[in-house]
C-alpha cells in the first residue's frame, strides 16, 4: 500500500495576508455591530419637542418619563421632582397646551403642579394611581365560541305562523 501525502508549502507572506484578512473581517464585523447597536439604542429613546407653551408638539420613541420630563424641564420653564421612579415607556405624539401635554404624560401617577412665583411651573409626582381605581379592562370574548340558540317552543311557533296567516297585503294604488 502506497500513501501519497500532498504537502502545501505556505510562505510566511502568504500566512501574514491571511491572518491580515481575518483580522479585517472581525474590525469590520465588530464596527458594524458597534454602530448597529449605538444607531438602535439612539432611535429607541428619542425625544422631540417643537413649539411654545400654548402649543406643543412632543414627540416620544420609548423614552422613559423621567426623559421626557428632564427635556421639558431644559425646553420650558418647568421643573420636576419625584417621590416614584419614572420608567414608564412613553411612547408617540402629545399636542396642546403645556398642562394638557402634562396631565396626559403623568395619566397614572398622582401629581400636582405648582406655579412658582418666578413663572415656573413645580411639577411633584407623589406616586402612582392604586390599580383598583381604573376601570377593569373588557371581559375577551372568543371569537369563535359557538353561540347556543334554544329551539322555539310550540307556543312560539304557533304564534309566528298565526302572525304570518294574517298578514294582509298591501292595498294597491
Amino acid at each position: 500500500m502506497i500513501i501519497r501525502a500532498k504537502t502545501t508549502i505556505s510562505t510566511s507572506t502568504e500566512r501574514l495576508r491571511h491572518a491580515i484578512g481575518g483580522r479585517t473581517l472581525a474590525l469590520a464585523v465588530l464596527s458594524f455591530a458597534l454602530t448597529l447597536g449605538a444607531s438602535v439604542a439612539w432611535a429607541r429613546t428619542q425625544v422631540s419637542i417643537e413649539g411654545d407653551s400654548a402649543h406643543i408638539r412632543l414627540e416620544a420613541s420609548n423614552a422613559p418619563l423621567s426623559e421626557v420630563l428632564s427635556t421639558l424641564e431644559q425646553t420650558y420653564s418647568v421643573s420636576y421632582r419625584s417621590a416614584v421612579p419614572l420608567d414608564q415607556s412613553i411612547v408617540g405624539t402629545y399636542r396642546g397646551p403645556l398642562r394638557r401635554v402634562l396631565s396626559r404624560l403623568l395619566d397614572g401617577f398622582s401629581y400636582y403642579v405648582e406655579d412658582t412665583a418666578d413663572g415656573r411651573m413645580a411639577i411633584t409626582v407623589v406616586g402612582r394611581l392604586m390599580v383598583a381605581n381604573r376601570p377593569s379592562p373588557p371581559p375577551e370574548v372568543d371569537p369563535f365560541q359557538r353561540l347556543e340558540v334554544p329551539p322555539p317552543t310550540a307556543a312560539q311557533v304557533a304564534a309566528e305562523r298565526e302572525r304570518l296567516h294574517h298578514r294582509r297585503p298591501p292595498p294597491r294604488p
